[in-house]
């Protein structure tokens, strides 16, 4: 964010002046307050287990010139901030405070503001979309998975005036939440990648999921844009598209604006043609990846590149952590999806693993080994959800097939019914103390679970910060 007064900070974020103080705000917008820059402005979020109200001086110690929270502070430490000469704003709210901030801020940018929504493939499009635009252009994307209503408006007063472009990711878990951030980003180029079984706890069936993914496209600017998968029936019955300008992707045969007419996938990624006559090779797994590099291709269109600019952008994007992230473990080797999972997401992880072919281990075929952990957030369906997971295991003809968590466990029955052998778990500790019952020397290895699993303790052998048994590393 470039500096400016905190007169207009306070304006613009509904807050009230609990001090006004002497120094000036530089530009830097933190809601931690181990990450403050001299002259920054700390906003004091709070949280299920922490209260940023209770960081204040800890923030103006480390260099804050200003802070915003959104409850009266004692007298007390008033007092000992007034020494400071910092400014404190009192919001209604301190997260409604950040996001009016990131939109106010929005409204004076000059990058072009481009938001990644949908169920499934958001941080791939994001990452691959910014790996190809920085090679032409200045810019920022949001980090790791910044796509809720703190991430996002952060990532938005990242940027700075000389940027570009920035790429911002929509997430939701409850209805209202992708309306919410769209408001705030106003983006130039809006995407919307799929449309999936997610946090069907709170947003209830696959249409709702569909309304809730698509409201992202209302808040595209006037001028602006609209990629998405012509091919995704939920998506394309929830979207009302009026005049909106759009580019649509899909297979050969579905009358999209970019049709994928040719892919292969081999252990080191994809190579694929674009309309029967661009080529291009992808550095990532996953069939599904072509479709979120044909949006990303379609935004760098856009934005100005070339082919051959693409071409080798393409070629320089890796897989974000543990999103079918290939590794080496000792003598194995992983195919790590651990990131989080839905049955959208898990069925799309387990098609992969099958249609791949992990390397010989000593001029052998590995045994095809799948780490199923819960898939949370998804109500009274949830056992239903995992016994299809089974079944698609035993479709699939794996070799093994380990649970994780008393909602995995559903999944074992029918996998094992089809020929699988099976292990079930708690937890990723007992997975790790009984090692040696399921896994052998140079296997392949897919790991798939929700975040809260953290299922890729598995390659650590630390499962509640101690170290249970020996990681996967060469486990005979």
């Amino acid at each position: 964010m470039k500096p400016c007064p905190f007169d207009h900070i306070r304006r613009v974020t509904l807050s009230r002046w609990a001090l006004r103080g002497q120094r000036d705000f530089r530009g830097g917008v933190s809601t931690d307050s181990r990450s403050l820059g001299e002259g920054d402005l700390f906003i004091a979020i709070r949280g299920a287990t922490f209260d940023g109200n209770a960081f204040v001086i800890q923030a103006v110690s480390a260099g804050a010139s200003g802070v915003i929270v959104d409850q009266p502070l004692e007298p007390a430490v008033l007092a000992q901030l007034a020494q400071t000469s910092a400014t404190v704003m009192q919001a209604d709210n301190s997260i409604r405070a950040l996001n009016r901030l990131a939109a106010a801020y929005r409204r004076e940018m000059r990058s072009k503001v481009i938001a990644v929504g949908g169920s499934n493939g958001k941080t791939t499009t994001k990452q691959i979309i910014h790996t190809l635009l920085k090679q032409k252009y200045s810019g920022i994307a949001s980090a790791k998975s910044f796509n809720n209503n703190i991430g996002l408006p952060l990532t938005l007063l990242a940027a700075e005036p000389s940027h570009d472009y920035v790429v911002l990711e929509v997430g939701t878990n409850a209805p209202g939440e992708v309306a919410a951030l769209g408001a705030t980003a106003s983006p130039d180029i809006t995407v919307i990648t799929s449309v999936g079984l997610e946090h069907l706890e709170k947003l209830g069936d696959l249409q709702s999921v569909a309304a809730e993914e698509a409201s992202l496209a209302r808040f595209t600017s006037n001028d602006g844009m609209l990629f998405f998968n012509k091919a995704d029936p939920e998506l394309l019955s929830a979207l009302r598209l009026g005049k909106m300008p759009r580019v649509t992707v899909g297979p050969a045969g579905s009358e999209a604006d970019i049709e994928v007419t040719q892919w292969r996938q081999d252990i080191s990624g994809l190579n694929f043609t674009l309309n029967g006559r661009a080529d291009f090779y992808l550095p990532l797994l996953g069939s599904h990846n072509v479709f979120n590099a044909a949006l990303a291709i379609g935004v760098a269109r856009r934005m100005g590149l070339s082919e051959a600019e693409i071409q080798a952008g393409l070629a320089l994007v890796r897989p974000s952590p543990m999103r079918l992230e290939p590794q080496t473990v000792g003598s194995h080797w992983v195919l790590n999806d651990a990131y989080n999972s839905n049955p959208t997401s898990a069925a799309m992880a387990l098609q992969t693993f099958a249609e791949l072919e992990p390397p010989m281990v000593n001029g052998r075929r590995p045994r095809r080994v799948v780490v199923l952990a819960d898939m949370l957030e998804l109500g009274a369906g949830s056992a239903e959800h995992h016994v299809r997971l089974g079944e698609l295991v035993a479709e699939l003809k794996f070799d093994v097939l380990v649970t994780i968590g008393p909602l995995a466990h559903w999944a074992a029955e029918p996998a094992g019914r089809g020929g699988v052998k099976t292990f079930e778990f708690a937890d990723v500790s007992g997975a790790l103390e009984n090692q040696s019952r399921w896994l052998g020397t140079g296997e392949a290895i897919l790991l798939k679970g929700s975040r809260a699993m953290r299922l890729e303790t598995l390659l650590s052998g630390k499962s509640a910060g101690t170290v249970k048994s020996a990681p996967l590393a060469g486990h005979a």
